[in-house]
């Protein structure tokens, strides 16, 4: 990434540190020239060395570690910030809770003999990357020889000696939280679709909609708050994160990328619907049509004026769009991405008006992959033209594909009380819902039907046979059992005017 504010970081090395722990360095002449800027870079890395110590040190090879009879290399580092603010203080005592404690029940280990080989290790370090007076301090840890590393981070200002969130670090360096967390989100979701697509999982795990939980799960670690800030060069910045899969949790690190300058616009238009992708932006308008004007006397849907909608729970970078139909009965709608990776992303465009005003790309349909172009054909379905020559319809997988059950972690029971008093919702994986609202003085009884996952969470569509649709998305916070719902389109039902609120799950 050639981010313009990272001159500052050239700049970092020609000032000199101050704050906690620092000692004030002589000024150069001004005459030195280079050897006196690489003396003053030399003299920064110093004062960042001192600033940062071990607080609990084990360097041990050890034998029946966790039961294993092979001798491990056990490397033990605990960071210490050397800062006497309460900020400082509180982080050490957390590095020490969760690093050092589990630790030193092997200072009493007797000292095994040298390792066969290569020894498996076991234990914590620390990176400390730098922009100016502050700090990101990223810790690794491993309790088994064989298991991939985790890191977490933690970010230090020695100028103020406050703790400082990754979105703070990120505005010290002239960058748009908001903006990053959008790029962020998008990479972790094609880092996720690439894998699901090439190792065909995916057929294992639709069922429960266990596939779409990984989708929401992806998506809410890679918020800014769990990563890790690294900084390996002048003008690079690295995100760590990690997405979901089959066998667990992948590493990934992602750098920050501007846009390309000249993004090209894809746009397709078919019976009064339109779609255009620009960069980020993606957009399907509806317009009153012949086609469109069918859904009146068919489905007491009317398009009375051209509307435009963002396509939302779209993460991917397309090379191409186009606009079928799903079916021959009735005027249905399917807007078909193609993603750079070569997988097919859709639109429904007619069920999502049917369950609310609110465009929602569906998970992407990994089986369509290995794709170059997307072309209507004569009978209005699309097509995908593959890498291979071959030539796969798309309809009645999207058709298939929309038939997913609700994920696990947004069913059961759950309660919330308000200023209307007590109400409830249950929702099952296979689509029932029952509301109970004002003090369950009114109850109803319909379907939920997944639609796609967004940042705020899983997005249901809920509709009844009293009129009371909505469109929300769900978010479990599964330690504390609370459930977040945050509205897409419709009036809320529990509390008037409220676009999100909590619900607890109900075991009753």
């Amino acid at each position: 990434m050639k981010h313009k504010c990272f001159a500052a970081v050239v700049l970092a090395a020609a000032l000199w540190l101050t704050g906690c722990g620092s000692a004030a360095a002589p000024a150069a002449p001004a005459s030195s020239g280079a050897a006196s800027q690489s003396a003053a870079a030399a003299a920064v890395q110093t004062a960042q060395k001192e600033r940062i110590t071990d607080q609990y040190t084990l360097e041990k090879n050890v034998s029946g570690v966790w039961g294993e009879d092979a001798v491990q290399y056990i490397s033990v580092h605990v960071p210490r910030l050397e800062c006497d603010s309460p900020d400082a203080a509180s982080i050490n005592e957390e590095l020490n809770a969760i690093y050092g404690a589990d630790f030193r029940e092997f200072e009493a280990y007797e000292e095994a003999g040298q390792p066969d080989g290569d020894a498996p290790l076991i234990g914590v370090g620390w990176d400390d990357w730098w922009y100016g007076d502050c700090v990101s301090l990223v810790v690794r840890s491993r309790y088994g020889g064989t298991a991939p590393w985790r890191y977490s981070g933690w970010c230090f200002d020695f100028a103020s000696g406050r703790q400082l969130t990754v979105a703070e670090m990120l505005q010290r360096m002239g960058l748009d939280p908001d903006e990053v967390q959008q790029q962020v989100q998008r990479q972790a979701m094609q880092a996720f679709d690439r894998e699901m697509a090439q190792g065909a999982y995916y057929e294992g795990l639709r069922s429960g909609g266990e596939l779409s939980q990984m989708r929401m799960d992806t998506l809410e670690y890679n918020e800014l708050e769990n990563l890790c800030l690294l900084l390996p060069e002048q003008d690079q910045l690295v995100l760590r994160g990690k997405y979901s899969c089959e066998e667990g949790w992948q590493q990934l690190d992602m750098e920050l990328s501007l846009p390309p300058a000249n993004t090209p616009v894809l746009t397709d238009t078919y019976d009064g619907v339109q779609v255009q992708l620009e960069g980020t932006q993606a957009t399907i308008t509806v317009s009153p049509a012949p086609k469109t004007a069918t859904w009146d006397t068919e489905l007491n849907l009317r398009v009375e004026q051209a509307r435009t909608y963002p396509i939302l729970g779209s993460y991917n970078e397309y090379v191409d769009v186009c606009i079928g139909q799903q079916t021959d009965s009735v005027f249905h709608p399917v807007v078909y991405l193609l993603t750079k990776d070569g997988v097919v992303e859709y639109v429904d465009v007619l069920r999502c008006l049917l369950f609310g005003n609110a465009m929602i790309c569906q998970d992407p349909i990994y089986f369509a992959n290995n794709g170059v172009s997307l072309e209507r054909s004569g009978n209005s379905k699309v097509n995908l033209h593959r890498t291979d020559g071959s030539v796969l319809e798309l309809a009645d997988l999207s058709s298939e594909w929309s038939a997913q059950e609700i994920p696990y972690s947004v069913t059961g029971s759950f309660n919330y009380t308000g200023e209307n008093g007590w109400s409830w919702m249950d929702l099952t994986s296979d689509g029932s819902a029952q509301l109970g609202v004002q003090d369950n003085s009114r109850i109803y009884r319909g379907d939920a039907a997944y639609l796609g996952v967004v940042p705020e969470g899983v997005v249901l569509a809920i509709f009844t046979d009293a009129g009371l649709d909505f469109v929300a998305a769900f978010k479990m916070d599964q330690y504390n059992e609370n459930l977040t719902m945050t509205m897409i389109d419709g009036q809320n039902p529990f509390a008037e005017g409220e676009t999100q609120l909590q619900m607890t799950r109900s075991y009753g």
